[in-house]
């Protein structure tokens, strides 16, 4: 490593480690650790967001399959994350819009679907769902820094995996404050890091025109020594991979990620419903600035490096060309920026990773009806313990990473979609929709969309999986009974009645107002 390269990452990883330690004082109860206690500013929540969507899937994935597949990447990944995110202000208006919110999505999906039930299945159902889900998706992102980390260290890539550890150590302490805090540092560097990457990619590649003329007649194959491409392929919207195939990754990059359940949780932390939705919308305006710089660097780097060699996936192509081409300065804050959106994309799912085991199904299977302020308290530490075991275990797993990272979350994405499209958008939109709907469009839109992706059918997988939910929750919802209305009416109105606020408070255990009697 150059002396450059060390000192900007120890200057970043010192900013990280500050603030960390600084947004302890701002968790003073569980629901500030799970959510920002509802009191999330507008500055913060747009960086955490805006973080949380660039991931290692977006800042190496994407270059990755640019450079591979070429336009095919803009129309399955680009366009599906920037109309999932065209989609959120929409849901951030009503899951906020409460005067109470939800603490979690298995939390909000019992308020919406069992606010009478004592324990909840459809809480511990969809709380175990988001734990293998969200496991897959901190793996990705220990993958991402350990491919980072290794290239400018050259250690072993299966010993610099461990060295994401430490980070998580101090960036989950603070639970969402933390994360908002890092996330929020994170989202400049990432910035900073892809525009001056991008700058070098454009200026050594020879400008714009000379990569569009490039990409039009190359027949390089991607790696060294493999098949050669067909000439005009990587300017196909398709690419090599078939219609029903790209269309299918669209829709879970799209319709799937809109619904992922972290977004769902980013939508309680807001001060308010307006701040919710304008906090998406600003989002969606920042990725512009940053997906475009990605665009350059995926379909430039196939000028600069025609093959990669043997032995090395897509995903080490960002990095390979910042060492080689950039100047060290330029190269430490571009990978600094991969690392960042590692560490803040690798904390938010640890996160929802820890609170489905600890509050969700924990509670569910274990806890008595009624909480106390030292229940929240314990709850807290624990989370802290369960969030770096899990990130230990999604170490171990990275040793030997079984998938590209930009695919891999495009199958839990399609998973999500599948199985939460129609419970979240009728939960919200259509005061009809009950238990049974939900749990008839989490079985039947789950299950069919793994076969359908196992078995690989001519009609795309995510349609097959919310196409057969559709039709199963709406069999199941007009068959059966109509909601209470105290499970509808905190999202449709914003005066509620006296019973439907206090199924509200029995469900949140009213904690934090404990906390606050305490102090006083």
């Amino acid at each position: 490593m150059s002396l450059t390269y060390a000192v900007v990452f120890v200057v970043y990883f010192g900013f990280l480690i500050i603030s960390s330690l600084k947004s302890l004082k701002q968790v003073e109860s569980l629901s500030d650790f799970t959510t920002g206690g509802h009191r999330m500013g507008l500055f913060l929540g747009v960086g955490t967001s805006l973080a949380t969507w660039l991931s290692v899937a977006s800042i190496m994935g994407v270059p990755g399959n640019l450079y591979n597949t070429g336009f095919a990447a803009i129309t399955g990944w680009v366009t599906g994350w920037f109309l999932a995110t065209a989609l959120m202000p929409i849901l951030a208006y009503k899951v906020r819009l409460p005067e109470t919110p939800t603490r979690t999505f298995p939390e909000f999906m019992r308020l919406r679907y069992e606010p009478f039930q004592k324990k909840s299945h459809i809480q511990l159902l969809i709380a175990v769902l988001m734990l293998v889900g969200y496991f897959v998706f901190a793996h990705l992102q220990v993958v991402g820094f350990g491919i980072v980390f290794s290239t400018i260290t050259g250690m072993r890539y299966e010993i610099a995996i461990f060295f994401f550890l430490i980070i998580l150590l101090f960036t989950s302490m603070g639970g969402f404050w933390s994360v908002a805090a890092s996330d929020t540092l994170n989202a400049v560097l990432i910035f900073i890091g892809v525009v001056v990457a991008a700058a070098v990619v454009l200026s050594n590649a020879g400008g714009w025109s000379n990569i569009m003329k490039v990409i039009s007649t190359t027949t390089a194959p991607t790696f060294e020594g493999g098949a050669p491409k067909t000439a005009g392929l990587m300017i196909s919207p398709f690419g090599a991979f078939g219609a029903s195939a790209l269309i299918s990754i669209f829709l879970s990059n799209s319709l799937g990620a809109a619904v992922a359940p972290h977004w769902i949780t980013r939508f309680m932390a807001p001060k308010n419903a307006k701040a919710a939705a304008l906090q998406m919308t600003i989002t969606l305006l920042c990725l512009t600035a940053i997906f475009g710089p990605l665009i350059i660097i995926g379909l430039g780097s196939k000028v600069l490096l025609p093959s990669l060699p043997v032995g090395r996936t897509t995903d080490y192509l960002f990095p390979m060309i910042i060492t080689q081409y950039a100047p060290p300065i330029i190269g430490a804050l571009a990978l600094v920026g991969i690392c960042a959106a590692a560490v803040s994309t690798a904390n938010s799912m640890l996160l929802n990773c820890g609170t489905s085991v600890v509050y969700d199904i924990k509670r569910q299977l274990f806890s008595k009806e009624v909480e106390t302020v030292e229940d929240d308290n314990r709850t807290t530490k624990q989370l802290r313990y369960v969030i770096f075991g899990l990130g230990f275990l999604a170490v171990l797993s990275a040793i030997k990473p079984p998938v590209l990272l930009a695919m891999g979350f495009t199958y839990i994405y399609g998973g999500f979609g599948a199985a939460f499209f129609w419970p979240v958008w009728f939960g919200l939109y259509w005061k009809r929709m009950n238990r049974a709907g939900a749990y008839a469009s989490i079985f039947v839109g789950l299950s069919a969309y793994i076969y359908a992706t196992v078995t690989v059918t001519s009609i795309p997988p995510f349609l097959v999986g919310a196409g057969l939910s559709l039709v199963a929750c709406l069999i199941a919802v007009f068959a059966t009974q109509k909601p209470p209305l105290e499970a509808y009416e905190a999202f449709f109105e914003s005066e509620i009645s006296d019973s439907t606020r206090a199924t509200i408070k029995r469900i949140r255990k009213e904690a934090d107002e404990k906390t606050s009697e305490n102090k006083h």
